[in-house]
């Protein structure tokens, strides 16, 4: 809604009717006067939604507002400006191009207007002009000209005419769930507002505000604006110093409906007379339209009621109503209603609406929790009251519990409301798994149960109210967690398996599921959880071997599916760099008696031609089996992808005749392993699908059998906090990315003859040679090898194949016979220390995240900027607002040079909250920015996350005051 002007979802109908009203013509001077003279009160804003709460998301905009008041800084503008939960705002008026702070004052609970105030001590170079707001019948009748002014579809100052074309059109419907007005008309006008409108004055020649642009329709030119009634009121106790302004409420809806609709719910001729006698000018009467569940209403006044009078006066306007509402909270008043046939008078207690107005929220595992509103209510016809998902985040999001639900139970245990949330999650363990009962606002007849794993790891727990005073949301800390979950031992029996699943029965027990969820969008990453299917590679020492499309990065949560009865969790051990695996680990003793097989390895590798068995899992758990032929075994290619994350290179993989689609192994007649068949990602410019491929066993075993001592050495050892290093590993690699070409192409290149026969003596199948594709960026070999470069051998050995050279993991340097520019060379190349993981150390500053650059920038990059890549900007963010780009590298901070993450922390830790921060980017084209962004650390703390020893630990850092 703010980053346009209110979309409309009940499409305007040719109901204007304008045609008959004379023209009412004003003089261009007096209209070119009246803007000079009010131009300087309008104000350009600028927000940030800093956290999803009640009907708003996390998010930047812009809008608009005018000064009201010049002497205390107070500024009008929508209710969808200044939000109901905690934004960060800055002004700048169109005349001096002065920028402000802007503080939210007041945020009607119902109506499209709030204000925002300023120092007024702040402006120095221009005088401060108000603009006076009038609600007299005079002054706004149909027919008057009008100019709507203030920031249109993004341009800082834009100036709309038109004409009041109605005064009584019902408030506009912006959606289920989003903000919506009633209890009021609206005005409206043909002056086409739009993107950025919101909160625009609606002047009349006299330089008067007699409306406040909030909505418009998205098929016509129509704009709607709000009467100024309330508004004036309110400004009226702010300037007396009041913020806590009264309002008073029933929870009930109320439409206005013209005298033939009255009729037709039975209006008696003699009430009729008495009310058109009362009001001659009047067209129809209020009547009951949505009585909220379990509001004070509830059970006394219904649906299709016809007010007649509220404390014995005659009554046919929402502003009277509202009146009354407001006078008297917490009082009782009477309502005489015509119900059918009937006359009957009931008595019922004002609420005060601010008591069902949100005020606060929970923070936990990244989502965001309020109790649910009367906005809420009244969109789904729910009680205003109970626990409400504004934003699912990390924890939330991965147990499938989504935004606009409503959460019932937690571990079994009633939370009606935030308090009582609060006091269960504080019994519960980080990691721990619990059930959750909650129901969407969507489908309110319908509960779900849902296991949701605490998270008291990747993110804080927090609880937040607001200071109407500061216009901050002020945090205080929940209760330290008790402590990591306690896994307990379960035994659980095997699938029962089918004698005619041959070599598959001897394969399902080593095959389990693997889930990982990802916190954070690091290192190309950009979804959050996935899942496949593992291999039981060493039950004594619990090793798991597993893909990289199913576990791409080091930073998460790895779950283990044993049997499809239990699930525990898992550790990353090693993750390949250039092949599609990984190795994990699980605690063996969590199983009990379960039984689990290690497969058996098979040492032959497969051919063309050979039939094999797939064994695999869905992802039902069921055991899937089928023989089959390898058609091929060829190299394969995937697109770069953007942003750059993992992708295979310099591996051939093995296709089938009518293969599965989904993971598992390839075994002979006997059950051994020959291949690993899981996915592989692919990117195009409809996104991410993946593919299936199978892969050598002969590829993995090194490392594996590497991977299996260190283990079991450490095991003998006694350690239990054991990890791997890159150094104990020990892999090396050429940091380039190969492939094939054709001889008849090589020829063409400069291969000789007497080449092509070695090619051809040394592998009989094969009539290709290998390219250099890409070297990445800042390897060792980029200054020996170049990209064209055919690569004949390696130590005077023929090389046709990737694994002709990727096998030489134990080698520091390759001697390779090249030919460049059609000369054969000689070139002795130092291979590079693989990584074992994936990034370890994430920074979050000012709402983003930045890391070191990954593999995968050094491989699509020709040359990689010094600096700090930043991985992710979120919404409604300092980064957002002031355009910090993602894939973009931060390279200097307020003159320091940035050139990795530990002088990022120094850089960002001397900036003071509330100050600009002078950056310097660089991005993947090698354009250079420089932006400033103001901080904030009350919303936007700087944190990091890091590994250390095996774990992942939350640190918060501390920056200048």
């Amino acid at each position: 809604m703010d980053s346009a002007v209110a979309s409309v979802d009940d499409m305007l109908t040719s109901e204007q009717g304008i045609n008959d009203v004379p023209e009412i013509s004003v003089n261009s001077k007096q209209w070119e006067h009246t803007l000079t003279r009010i131009i300087p009160a309008i104000v350009s804003i600028k927000m940030i939604v800093v956290r999803s709460f009640d009907t708003d998301s996390q998010k930047s905009s812009q809008a608009s507002g005018f000064v009201v008041d010049k002497k205390r800084g107070l500024i009008l503008s929508n209710r969808h400006v200044v939000h109901p939960g905690p934004i960060l705002a800055e002004g700048i008026f169109n005349t001096s191009k002065e920028e402000i702070k802007l503080t939210p004052v007041y945020r009607d609970p119902v109506h499209d207007f709030g204000f925002f105030q300023f120092n007024p001590n702040d402006i120095k170079y221009m005088d401060l002009v108000e603009i006076p707001l009038v609600v007299s019948p005079e002054k706004v009748r149909i027919g008057v000209d009008i100019r709507v002014v203030g920031n249109d579809s993004g341009e800082r100052l834009s100036i709309l005419s038109g004409t009041l074309a109605r005064l009584d059109r019902k408030a506009p419907f912006y959606g289920m769930g989003k903000y919506n007005d009633w209890n009021t008309f609206y005005y409206q006008a043909a002056s086409m507002t739009s993107g950025g409108s919101s909160g625009s004055p609606v002047i009349n020649v006299d330089g008067e505000a007699i409306a406040l642009n909030a909505g418009g329709s998205t098929s016509a030119a129509s704009s709607f604006f709000l009467p100024l009634d309330r508004v004036v009121r309110v400004l009226e106790f702010l300037k007396n110093g009041v913020t806590q302004i009264p309002r008073g409420t029933l929870q009930t809806i109320f439409k206005f409906s013209p005298y033939d609709e009255v009729k037709r719910l039975g209006l008696r001729s003699e009430v009729e007379a008495e009310i058109r006698t009362e009001f001659p000018e009047g067209t129809g009467m209020l009547v009951v339209s949505q009585v909220i569940p379990k509001g004070p209403a509830d059970g006394v006044i219904e649906t299709g009621d016809i007010i007649i009078r509220i404390n014995n006066k005659l009554l046919t306007k929402f502003v009277p109503l509202e009146d009354v509402f407001d006078s008297s909270v917490g009082e009782t008043v009477q309502f005489t209603v015509q119900r059918g046939v009937d006359i009957k008078e009931y008595t019922v207690t004002v609420q005060d609406l601010h008591s069902i107005t949100p005020d606060r929220y929970i923070e936990i595992g990244g989502g965001i929790l309020n109790t649910v509103s009367y906005q809420m209510a009244q969109s789904y016809m729910v009680p205003a009251a109970g626990v409400f998902v504004a934003s699912a985040g990390y924890m939330l999001g991965m147990a499938g519990v989504s935004k606009k639900s409503c959460i019932m139970e937690l571990n079994n245990v009633p939370v009606p409301t935030l308090e009582k949330f609060v006091e269960v999650m504080e019994t519960l363990r980080d990691r721990e798994r619990v059930p959750m009962r909650f129901y969407h606002l969507s489908d309110i007849n319908k509960e779900r149960v849902s296991l949701v794993q605490v998270d008291r790891r990747w993110h804080g727990f927090n609880m937040a109210r607001r200071d109407d005073e500061t216009g901050l949301w002020n945090y205080s800390k929940m209760t330290p967690c008790v402590g990591p979950a306690i896994y307990e031992k379960h035994t659980a029996s095997h699938l029962a398996l089918d004698e005619n699943l041959g070599p598959g029965k001897a394969v399902i027990p080593s095959l389990i599921h693997i889930e990982f969820h990802m916190p954070f969008y690091i290192d190309g990453i950009a979804h959050s959880v996935s899942a496949g299917v593992g291999v039981v590679v060493d039950a004594e020492l619990g090793l798991v071997l597993g893909d990289r499309h199913t576990i791409p990065i080091t930073l998460g949560d790895v779950l283990l599916t044993f049997c499809n009865s239990i699930i525990i969790p898992g550790k990353i051990l090693f993750i390949h760099q250039v092949y599609n695996f990984v190795l994990l680990k699980y605690d063996v003793e969590l199983l009990g008696d379960t039984f689990v097989k290690s497969a058996t390895i098979s040492p032959k590798d497969l051919s063309q031609g050979d039939s094999v068995h797939m064994v695999c899992l869905s992802k039902a758990y069921q055991a899937l089996v089928r023989k089959t032929v390898v058609t091929n075994i060829r190299q394969f290619f995937v697109s770069e992808p953007m942003p750059p994350c993992f992708r295979s290179i310099n591996v051939e993989g093995i296709e089938l005749e009518n293969p599965l689609g989904t993971g598992g192994v390839l075994t002979d007649d006997s059950g051994q392993v020959q291949a690993l068949f899981a996915a592989h990602s692919k990117y195009s410019s409809k996104g991410k699908s993946e593919f299936f491929m199978g892969m050598p066993m002969s590829l993995i075993t090194p490392t594996l059998d590497h991977v299996r001592k260190l283990v079991l050495s450490s095991k003998n050892g006694g350690k239990t906090d054991f990890a791997l290093t890159n150094h104990t590993v020990s892999n090396y690699t050429l940091e380039a990315e190969l492939t094939y070409a054709q001889i008849a192409h090589a020829r063409v290149l400069g291969l000789s003859d007497a080449w092509v026969k070695k090619i051809e003596e040394s592998h009989s199948s094969r009539r290709n040679v290998l390219v250099v594709r890409r070297i990445a960026s800042g390897a060792e070999a980029s200054g020996l090898l170049k990209e064209g470069d055919m690569i004949l051998a390696v130590d005077q050995e023929p090389a046709t194949n990737y694994l002709d050279i990727m096998k030489r993991t134990d080698m520091k340097e390759l001697n390779l016979t090249v030919i460049r520019d059609k000369k054969e060379t000689q070139v002795t190349v130092p291979a590079s220390l693989m990584e074992i993981n994936t990034s370890e150390r994430i920074v979050g500053w000012s709402g983003a995240v930045f890391q070191m650059p990954h593999k995968a920038v050094y491989q699509q990059l020709k040359a990689v900027p010094e600096g700090v890549l930043c991985s992710v900007v979120y919404e409604g963010s300092p980064a957002q607002m002031y355009q910090l780009h993602p894939l973009s590298f931060v390279t200097e901070i307020n003159g320091q040079k940035i050139v990795n993450l530990d002088d990022f922390v120094a850089a960002v830790s001397k900036i003071a909250s509330d100050s600009f921060a002078r950056i310097k980017t660089v991005n993947f084209q090698r354009f250079v920015r420089v932006i400033a962004i103001r901080t904030n650390s009350h919303y936007f703390g700087t944190w990091q996350i890091r590994r250390e020893t095996g774990d992942w630990v939350l640190e918060t850092i501390e920056v200048a005051k």
